[in-house]
């Protein structure tokens, strides 16, 4: 472990598999804290801005590298299943030891579901962004060929950009916060910091199908559960908010305007905004 500054430390903790997970921890003087998930293909980096706005709200906030993202390990023999991440999760939890709120997007949401369910006791809430069990088949596949697009690397930084820009058009990124995300491989081409496995492998974590098992995992789910949509996303239909109410009475629903699926960076710092009063109530009856 190493300390960043009086209030921020990194270090690595074990996954379920004996994998190193690196993380960052952000300190306050709340006893709830949040711990935040990043989706399939980002790293915890995509959540340092959120992190930093739940610290100034009081909260110690934490940020961490799934398996095969970042830097924590790469799993040599490709699992990538949910239950491998939500495993991972729950052994992050452990190790934090606080009674938290997990703010996860995309795969992030769905193991902050399974973990829910799973009844692990740090937890005191969920946040799930842009994703629900039942999700938008054409949109997954179309979510798949993104991020599998970066298989065999990018001949430039430039060509990186524009393979963002062909799926998500709205999304204006400059070649250098481009370079900041990528790796440089040893042939000089340019990769995300990612196995791609997690999404085209023998044991990958695509969630289609999953869809049963998850809302039987929503049914068992006890604590206060948020979904946040993203306005801008088709991958979470109206019928899939319906259903997922069904299996969760507590469920709130809002909507993050003019964001996409792929919330982070300034998306992320206006997510910490919008959870605040969820926090609050979370918060109600910890010392």
């Amino acid at each position: 472990m190493t300390a960043v500054d009086d209030t921020t430390r990194r270090g690595l903790w074990f996954g379920a598999a004996g994998n190193r997970l690196a993380w960052e921890a952000y300190e306050a003087a709340s006893p709830l804290s949040v711990v935040f998930a990043h989706g399939g293909g980002q790293t915890g980096r995509a959540w340092r801005r959120a992190a930093r706005r739940v610290q100034a709200a009081g909260f110690a906030a934490l940020t961490f590298d799934k398996r095969g993202h970042g830097q924590s390990d790469w799993i040599a023999n490709g699992d990538y299943r949910l239950d491998a991440f939500k495993e991972d999760l729950n052994q992050v939890l452990r190790a934090w030891g606080r009674p938290s709120v997990i703010v996860g997007a995309s795969l992030g949401g769905l193991t902050a579901l399974m973990s829910a369910a799973d009844g692990v006791p740090e937890i005191r809430g969920i946040v799930v962004i842009d994703t629900a069990p039942q999700l938008n088949a054409v949109e997954i596949l179309r979510l798949v060929e993104f991020l599998s697009g970066s298989e065999q690397g990018f001949a430039s930084v430039e060509a990186a950009v524009a393979h963002l820009a062909r799926y998500f058009p709205a999304r204006v990124v400059s070649p250098a916060a481009m370079e900041s995300n990528l790796t440089r491989l040893p042939n000089g081409r340019y990769t995300w910091p990612w196995d791609v496995r997690v999404v085209n492998g023998e044991l990958n974590s695509v969630a289609l199908p999953h869809e049963e098992m998850l809302h039987a995992c929503a049914r068992r789910v006890s604590v206060p559960y948020l979904l946040i949509r993203s306005s801008e996303s088709v991958l979470v239909t109206d019928a899939a908010v319906a259903r997922l109410a069904e299996c969760v009475p507590q469920l709130e629903v809002l909507t993050l305007a003019g964001a996409d699926h792929l919330v982070g960076g300034d998306d992320g710092a206006r997510v910490a905004e919008m959870i605040g009063p969820f926090l609050a109530r979370c918060a109600v009856g910890l010392t």
